[in-house]
């Protein structure tokens, strides 16, 4: 299970930055849902991650960013989780605090494939915007990122 969620988070990491360039490059008729969806997408993934390590978090979950921070801090992400992953039992579980249901524990490796699954919905959301309004966008297949 380990290298299942390491390999995903890899293609989660290379779609992400895929996407974040795409934006970058059309900044300045990229739609703001599309902006703030992206930074979305990295804050949780940096809330989960301080979680994982029981660390307060550095930003809040719907906080934008300017666009030329994001492909760092997109990495920086990806390489907490890795390091997590490679040093931590993911059939451990974790217990957190959620301001709609309260206390909350599940297994680590429940969580980040969560993790994995949030990132994928908001990513689809992003490029229907881009798509919809127009812009280029990034294609996903699964098969054209694991080459």
């Amino acid at each position: 299970m380990k290298d299942f969620l390491l390999r995903k988070f890899e293609i989660e990491h290379n779609s992400i930055q895929t996407l974040i360039r795409s934006i970058e490059e059309q900044e300045a008729v990229v739609p703001e849902l599309s902006i703030k969806g992206i930074c979305h997408i990295i804050n949780v993934h940096h809330i989960w991650n301080c979680r994982l390590r029981n660390h307060l978090p550095e930003s809040n979950e719907w906080d934008v960013f300017s666009l030329h921070y994001l492909e760092k801090l997109n990495t920086q992400n990806f390489q907490e989780t890795f390091d997590y992953l490679e040093k931590q039992d993911i059939v451990s579980t974790l217990t957190y605090q959620s301001e709609q249901f309260g206390a909350i524990e599940r297994t680590v490796a429940d969580l980040l494939f969560h993790l994995l699954q949030h990132s994928a919905y908001h990513r689809g959301q992003i490029v229907l915007n881009m798509k919809s309004n127009g812009l280029n966008y990034p294609s996903h297949g699964l098969v054209q990122l694991a080459e």
